[in-house]
């Protein structure tokens, strides 16, 4: 039998977004949440991801997205907002950036730091795991800032990382780098397939997990729409959604795994 962890890492982008990832969760279709903590909404939809997680105990992970660039998130610390205000940045200019090897360091480990806060103290517990948004953890300059900010959390039990890209030498180097600061990465694979017919999807899947290794972690956005989401996503993405929603609530996901020998960990 094949582990696999089927997860999302965008709740706090829309309310019908982490409606359905709730939903999905406590049916046992989705086996990690990530919390996008420099949201807007992060403050109202803390409490409804607490109760989940409640009721669910240890059959999924909960964890923290950490966010530096892209819209719809705000600098959480007092230092970035002083020096940058309530914008992130843009990934390509992070991007450069880091190429140049002119990151603010300091100022990025301390948003690191006050995003990791203000998930444990609002939700009251350590995260399972911690993603980076948009994949900018493949940036080694980037991913030794997160893992330092982990490390001085100090958490009883350290979370897994979730690594941003899915072949080749770059995560192996990250995983020996993530290794040496006492911490387990999560090895990537293929998200789910980004189409909005059900019943393609549906037989996309039964060849999906095929040669992924144990414990892969599978990203997904499944979602319902509401007006928020529909102000601030294009109609072809929240169709997406819909569909990856539709498939993962249904008794046909379920038989798919089965028939695949397939364990959502």
């Amino acid at each position: 039998m094949k582990r696999i962890t089927l997860g999302a890492l965008d709740y706090g982008l829309a309310f019908g977004v982490d409606r359905a990832l709730r939903a999905l969760v406590e049916q046992g279709r989705l086996s990690a949440l990530g919390a996008l903590v420099a949201t807007e909404l992060w403050p109202r939809e803390f409490r409804p991801l607490q109760e989940t997680v409640e009721k669910v105990g240890n059959r999924a992970l909960f964890g923290v997205t950490l966010a530096f660039t892209g819209d719809r998130v705000s600098p959480v610390s007092s230092r970035m907002q002083e020096v940058y205000g309530d914008r992130m940045w843009s990934r390509e200019k992070l991007q450069r950036r880091a190429l140049m090897r002119l990151l603010p360091d300091d100022l990025l480990l301390n948003e690191a730091q006050a995003q990791l806060a203000r998930y444990s103290i609002l939700m009251k517990r350590q995260p399972d795991f911690v993603a980076v948004r948009e994949g900018l953890l493949e940036r080694t300059s980037l991913a030794r800032i997160v893992f330092k900010a982990i490390i001085h959390a100090d958490y009883q039990k350290p979370p897994l990382v979730i690594s941003p890209v899915r072949s080749g030498l770059k995560p192996l180097r990250l995983s020996r780098l993530a290794k040496s600061c006492g911490l387990e990465m999560l090895p990537r694979a293929n998200p789910l397939p980004e189409i909005s017919d059900p019943e393609e999807l549906h037989r996309l899947l039964h060849n999906h997990f095929d040669g992924m290794t144990d414990r892969s972690f599978v990203a997904a956005i499944p979602g319902r729409s509401d007006d928020r989401l529909r102000r601030d996503e294009h109609r072809k993405k929240i169709a997406i959604r819909e569909c990856q929603y539709e498939v993962l609530s249904s008794d046909r996901f379920f038989r798919t795994l089965d028939k695949k020998d397939v364990f959502l960990n």
